[in-house]
């Protein structure tokens, strides 16, 4: 044993054996550890090595419709070609693909004359030097910054400018045959980085081949480039930091700042400002998508074949430029419904914050911040039925970034449909013929004469007020009349600064104090409007204009062949809104907002300029008027203090009332009838029928003082509580229920009048604010402070004609799940039954019947050629002593067996002829089908066709 030791003792001490050994104990350790990754860590290293190089991405669901009562698309998705650009792939272009794209770009500025891209720091002449400026020391540092740029090693920091061009002509194969002039433009181009020269080439081809570039810049795409924040300074100021502007930077203009933005992005000098404006949308929409990787932008929707061809073409040379399908949102009617079904776009910060926290069942969110919402109406108010739950895909990338395959997926869920109880045809007409009956208005206040006669100076002054023709516009143009006109405003005030706070205002007053005194003419101001792109026109009817045709008739010939629209002109009465509902049910049938906006101009591609057209626009386009807009309901409130009278006994149908012109009783200033104000008659002896169907004031006002007056000892605020409570019967102390957001109703009342009192005098006395008499009979005609919007009024109509049921209102009939079955339904609501007697509402009933077919009703001939019998109430309601009253118009028909209420409210409508009849004449007739013409659908015509 002692000598297998001392040999043991031997062998260690001999060199090979020690090396042997330590070579055995690492490759025993090599082998354990093989073991702990390949057996022991197996899948743990497999999951985080796929987890490496693969990423998962969202797929997103297919949108909801959204459909009208009869299955009629209102939204819908339609597929479409887009191009997408990927900013976390890596672009490398070769040398060959650099100077085919340089050559292209300077070939193309060549051809169309933009001479001057020049980003060398060379001089352009023999003998070349350095432009460098400042000290000697800050010269050599810039010098030596730019040779390390352009790829020069420090021992070649020497080379003379001379040298330098000539390294660089080699550097990037500047073409032979180019002029001095040409190869320093080629060089600008090919020095770029790839991603600018990516831009530069996709953002000529795309405008070459008609595409409009998608981009969140917020300066619009066309010349002078305007800011897109609405006059808001501060969301200016904000957006300015975030791209790292400071000091003086912030007070750039939107010139200034799209030079500032092309530095920052180090796009060439001396491009033209277009390719400029459109590669800044490209790089900015990529700046930023920054921080999310593998998250492409879309550059371009709807795309045609050449430019679908074109990218496919050079994919190789933009490995990070796709063409793939995207689903687009596209509303059919457009203007019809935009109001009630809003539109979608890319979430904000806001609307992240509030969809963030939403989860599927697996608790996985179902939002990104790259995500469209419903930004408004139906869209907004469903979004998440109508969103569905996106799929993923997870897909391996190389180490360019480059998507190399796909390695699993989750299929997405589809959104489901929200279908209204609106009639989409019953809307169409609605909105077509109240547009048709305000152009009537409009011209014949143009055309005819008298009380209601606008003339040339009315006409243009209007449509300066309302932005139609823009004095923001005119201070930011560059070229053309506009900048003629605005000379002339800098000559009458020296002092004036496009930047201060009160131009806009200041420019419109010149415009209009122009045009009274005769210093601005009509044509300046027409050729302002086509400039500004508010009124199309042939370059023979430009002519026509410039050589002195008139602009008043060349109006009305554009209104007069429906290429002006009413609202274009901003006479009155060039806005309304119609109301519809079924009398039996909560259902609404249509809702009318007029003048509207087209949806499909803020989905997709949201059209920055045309929203901020909208928002300056002083029509308004962007209120929902049925839901949002209140005026004093006038006259259509009479039939609540009838039945109040009734119910109560104050009086009964066969009650007589005596007009006496003016109504002393309540004190002064007088309460005067209408046809005492207007004549100096009166309508002599009237029942409540008769009253309403002449609308006698009068009659309502005694009806109103007998309901309870301090003179007769009574509680001062009897009347009003009672016509109060009868209010409410009929809705108009509440919302009507419906979903989208609306103004609540202003009732008439002891309370409201001290609010609205103090809201303009927190100082007043309680004298100043104490109910009335006065205030009682005023209300009782419907003025005094009530103010209803049109949705409301037709509910209380729609509530009178069923005899008393007042059903909450809705625009959402179900909801149905994208296989068809259905989701939910919406319930009809009913909030109230109010027991009137058979004789009271008989009694009110004839009133209105007599306002259509009576032979006084202020209505008697309006609806003589339709084949059915009418209930009806006209309404007015001065808002302003300057213009016309407000006109409303209510009705239900038929008569004998009630099934839709109407309400169309035209502001500063009053003596404009009866537009208003006209629209529910063609609502009624649309609705019972009285113009349909059936269709022989015999078998033989079936195989005819």
């Amino acid at each position: 044993m002692r000598r297998y030791l001392e040999h043991f003792l031997d062998l260690c001490k001999n060199r090979i054996f020690v090396m042997l050994c330590g070579v055995i104990v690492l490759f025993a350790i090599i082998v354990l550890r093989l073991f702990s990754l390949q057996i022991i860590h197996g899948e743990y290293y497999d999951e985080s090595i796929t987890a490496s190089v693969s990423k998962t991405l969202p797929v997103a669901a297919s949108r909801g419709n959204i459909y009208d009562r009869y299955g009629r698309p209102l939204a819908v998705n339609t597929v479409a070609y887009c191009v997408q650009v990927d900013g976390s792939v890596t672009l490398e272009l070769n040398r060959e693909e650099r100077k085919t794209l340089a050559t292209d770009l300077t070939d193309w500025l060549w051809a169309d004359g933009h001479h001057k891209v020049d980003s060398l720091p060379i001089t352009t002449s023999s003998p070349y030097s350095f432009t460098f400026k400042g000290t000697d020391e800050e010269k050599e540092k810039q010098e030596k910054s730019w040779k390390a740029s352009i790829g020069l090693e420090k021992k070649q920091y020497k080379l003379s400018a001379t040298e330098c061009l000539k390294y660089l002509y080699e550097k990037y194969d500047v073409p032979e045959g180019y002029t001095a002039a040409q190869k320093r433009t080629y060089l600008s181009l090919a020095m770029s980085d790839d991603r600018n020269l990516m831009a530069l080439t996709l953002a000529r081809k795309l405008s070459e081949f008609g595409e409009t570039i998608d981009d969140e810049l917020p300066l619009d795409t066309e010349a002078p480039y305007a800011f897109q924040f609405n006059g808001n300074t501060n969301r200016e100021k904000s957006w300015k930091q975030s791209m790292l502007m400071k000091g003086k930077e912030l007070n750039y203009n939107s010139r200034k700042t799209l030079d500032y933005l092309r530095d920052f992005f180090g796009l060439p000098e001396g491009l033209p400002e277009q390719l400029v404006r459109d590669t800044l949308g490209i790089r900015y929409s990529l700046y930023l998508k920054r921080y999310q990787q593998y998250q492409t932008v879309t550059i371009a929707t709807d795309i045609s074949d050449k430019t679908l061809a074109y990218v496919e073409e050079n994919q190789d040379t933009f490995p990070n430029v796709v063409i793939d399908t995207v689903s687009l949102r596209d509303y059919p009617e457009g203007e019809y419904f935009s109001h009630i079904l809003g539109y979608i776009r890319q979430m904000t910060e806001s609307d992240y914050a509030l969809y963030k926290d939403e989860v599927d069942a697996d608790g996985n969110p179902l939002y990104s911040q790259t995500d469209v919402v419903g930004q408004d109406g139906m869209e907004k108010l469903y979004e998440k039925e109508l969103n569905g739950v996106d799929g993923k895909v997870m897909i391996e990338v190389d180490n360019q970034g480059r998507r190399m395959s796909v390695i699993d997926s989750t299929e997405p869920v589809a959104g489901k449909d929200v279908f209204l109880t609106l009639d989409s045809k019953l809307q169409k007409v609605a909105y077509d013929t109240l547009e048709s009956e305000l152009r009537t208005a409009v011209l014949r206040k143009l055309t005819g004469g008298g009380k209601t006669y606008a003339s040339s100076t009315e006409l243009f002054t209007s449509m300066i007020n309302i932005n139609h023709i823009s004095a923001q516009k005119m201070i930011q143009a560059e070229d053309g009349v506009q900048k003629q006109v605005y000379q002339k405003l800098k000559q009458a005030n020296p002092t004036f600064n496009p930047t201060q706070d009160d131009a806009v205002a200041v420019a419109k007053e010149f415009l209009i104090d122009g045009l009274e005194k005769g210093s601005i003419s009509l044509k300046e101001l027409m050729l302002m409007m086509i400039e500004q792109g508010n009124l199309s026109v042939t370059e023979e009817e430009k002519a026509s204009i410039e050589n002195g045709a008139s602009p008043t008739a060349f109006i009305i010939k554009k209104l007069s062949n429906g290429e002006m629209s009413p609202a274009d002109t901003g006479l009155d009465p060039c806005t309304g809104s119609v109301f519809v509902t079924q009398v039996g049910t909560g259902e609404v049938l249509a809702s009318v907002t007029y003048p509207s906006y087209d949806n499909n101009e803020l989905v997709n591609t949201f059209n920055n300029a045309y929203y901020n057209d909208l928002l300056q626009d002083g029509n308004t386009p962007l209120v929902n008027r049925p839901l949002k807009q209140k005026k004093a309901s006038g006259s259509t409130f009479k039939m609540i203090t009838a039945l109040a009278g009734l119910e109560t006994g104050t009086i009964t149908p066969s009650t007589t009332i005596v007009d006496k012109g003016l109504f002393k009783d309540a004190g002064v200033p007088y309460a005067r009838c209408w046809i005492y104000s207007n004549t100096g008659g009166t309508h002599g002896p009237v029942n409540v029928s008769h009253a309403l169907e002449v609308s006698c004031n009068y009659f309502f006002y005694e009806l109103g003082y007998r309901l309870g007056s301090t003179a007769n000892g009574s509680d001062s605020n009897k009347a009003i509580t009672t016509l109060n409570e009868y209010m409410a019967a009929f809705g108009l102390n509440d919302y009507t229920g419906v979903e989208l957001d609306e103004y609540g109703p202003t009732m008439a009342s002891p309370a409201n009048k001290e609010k609205a009192v103090k809201t303009f005098n927190p100082d007043a006395t309680t004298s100043q604010t104490r109910w009335t008499d006065g205030d009682t009979i005023r209300t009782a005609i419907g003025q005094s402070i009530n103010s209803y919007t049109p949705a409301q009024i037709t509910k209380y109509v729609s509530t009178l004609a069923n005899g008393g049921t007042l059903y909450k209102l809705h625009m959402v009939d179900h909801i149905q799940n994208a296989d068809g079955t259905l989701h939910s339904e919406v319930e009809e609501t009913v909030e109230n039954v109010t027991k009137f007697k058979e004789e009271n509402l008989q009694a009110v009933y004839q009133g209105m019947y007599l306002v259509t077919n009576g032979s006084h009703g202020t209505l008697r001939t309006a609806f003589n050629d339709l084949p059915v019998k009418v209930a009806a109430k006209t309404g007015t309601a001065e808002e302003d002593k300057n213009r016309s009253s407000h006109t409303w118009f209510v009705c239900f028909a038929p008569f004998d067996d009630p099934q839709i209420a109407i309400t169309v409210m035209i502001p500063f409508g009053e003596g404009s002829g009866t537009p208003a009849p006209a629209v529910a004449k063609a609502i009624i007739r649309e609705y019972l089908g009285l113009d349909y013409t059936p269709t022989n659908t015999t078998m033989q015509t079936v195989l005819a066709e």
